[in-house]
């Protein structure tokens, strides 16, 4: 006798979302939908007829409230409308955005997005390109002081950033309590210091930060960058986006100038105060940790325990020790 199983995180078939999501969009006829990264969720490449590309993507069960998704959603939509480069929303032919997918281990949403022009060119970035990303981060800043939503979404503060990333990583790695204990004495450091700069939660220090930007998020045609991926987007301080983009760089080993580029395009478009200037670092450290507590916290739906070795955890504590 066969019994139902339970079902963590399910891989859906490109003809089956070609005939029952895709058929709800004004799309050129797609041809073919594959699998083209899984992580925090699933993205899928969608080749129409006459050349046309459209990403779709089939959030993952759990991990975004609805509310979210549309906030992101609506974001996208509002750059575009700005006429900021970003890989925007395509409406459903009946209007909104978001199709409801009816999974094993229950409701997902999907959403399709024009397809950026260009390609990823994540470590081989120049200086160059990232004083251009830099700037076009600034004016996102800028663009979203007037930005106002329908729909809410969390905010990236230090609840977040730090507390919930520590409490995913502390749950795995209960036998290194010398190096947990370390991470949650700096989290309180940088709460303090954080606090000590006084940053105003106002425009346009404060606001919309898209979360995650790096040259993988973005495809450059000519130098000219469009941005995608805003699944972690928020409100925060801005200082926070320049050091989720520095934490990259650190990652994965890239020149000091390449840094210094992005800082030097972004100050181009809108000038940082010092308090945010001196807030970069601590803001630096926290997006490494969360980083760290985003993996530890998708572990076994995404990532399977194996990934979490003790070698997993000192190359982290090593690369932490690094930032500045």
């Amino acid at each position: 006798m066969s019994y139902p199983i339970a079902v963590i995180h399910s891989l859906l078939a490109g003809e089956a979302l070609i005939e029952q999501i895709l058929c709800h969009y004004p799309l050129a006829k797609p041809q073919k939908c594959k699998l083209y990264k899984r992580g925090l969720n699933d993205t899928y490449l969608v080749e129409a007829e006459q050349g046309q590309q459209y990403i779709l993507r089939v959030y993952r069960y759990g991990w975004r409230t609805l509310a979210a998704i549309n906030f992101e959603l609506e974001l996208l939509n509002y750059l575009h409308n700005c006429d900021l480069p970003v890989a925007y929303p395509i409406a459903k032919t009946t209007g909104g955005f978001i199709e409801a997918i009816a999974s094993p281990e229950g409701q997902r949403y999907a959403a399709v997005f024009a397809y950026a022009p260009g390609r990823a060119i994540g470590k081989n970035i120049n200086s160059g390109q990232s004083q251009v990303l830099g700037e076009v981060v600034a004016r996102i800043h800028q663009k979203t002081d007037n930005f106002t939503s329908h729909f809410s979404r969390a905010e990236l503060n230090c609840e977040y950033l730090l507390d919930w990333a520590l409490d995913a990583i502390a749950l795995l790695f209960q036998h290194r309590r010398s190096d947990i204990d370390y991470l949650f004495n700096l989290s309180t450091q940088i709460k303090t210091e954080l606090m000590e700069l006084a940053l105003p939660q106002t425009p346009s220090t404060y606001g919309v930060c898209i979360g995650d930007v790096h040259s993988e998020n973005a495809h450059f045609s000519e130098n000219q960058p469009t941005l995608f991926d805003f699944d972690q987007c928020g409100y925060g301080w801005r200082a926070f986006d320049i050091a989720k983009f520095i934490h990259t760089t650190y990652r994965w080993q890239l020149d000091a100038n390449i840094r210094e580029s992005f800082v030097q395009g972004y100050q181009k478009i809108r000038q940082l105060t010092q308090a945010e200037v001196n807030a970069i670092p601590l803001f630096t450290k926290a997006a490494h940790i969360w980083v760290m507590g985003i993996a530890c916290a998708v572990v076994e739906e995404v990532l399977p325990y194996g990934e979490f070795t003790d070698e997993w955890l000192n190359a982290r504590m090593v690369l932490l020790s690094k930032l500045t």
